[in-house]
């Protein structure tokens, strides 16, 4: 049976402004390629610029998606979804025994000792401290665990 967005419990993002600085990283420099392009039609040896400009702008474009705009956190009934810049890890809630507040964002502590962090709530992140998108998270896995899930 295909489970729909009716199991989703909670999503979170990196804060807005930091989206915000994401898309204003990748579309800044991107007007800029724009103009050199534009420049270039009019003046042909200016295209060796273009091209850098245009690279440059594609490398920024690609480190803010990956840095800024890629990041969530997502909570379902059955597993916890956690989209960062070096990956995305599915961890089921049964395999879960605790939830801190970390320097890099909120910690899933499991049952083996293992700690997976979802940087969605880290401070460089957001550039902003976590504490109150934290106490939602950990209100939801406090619910979750107390659920019949291991302690």
């Amino acid at each position: 049976m295909d489970k729909g967005r009716d199991d989703v419990i909670g999503v979170w993002r990196v804060s807005r402004s930091g989206r915000v600085a994401g898309y204003l990283l990748a579309a800044v420099p991107a007007c800029g390629a724009l103009s050199a392009w534009l420049s270039a039609l009019s003046h042909p040896d200016a295209q060796n610029s273009a091209g850098i400009a245009t690279a440059f702008a594609l490398g920024l474009g690609l480190f803010s998606w990956w840095r800024l705009l890629r990041v969530r956190l997502e909570l379902t009934t059955d597993v916890i979804v956690m989209v960062n810049p070096w990956g995305t890890q599915r961890l089921p809630w049964s395999h879960v025994s605790a939830v801190s507040l970390g320097n890099w964002g909120a910690q899933f502590h499991t049952t083996d000792g293992f700690k997976y962090t979802a940087f969605t709530l880290s401070d460089m992140a957001a550039g902003t401290r976590q504490d109150e998108r934290f106490a939602d998270v950990q209100r939801i896995a406090n619910s979750q665990l107390r659920n019949g899930q291991p302690l």
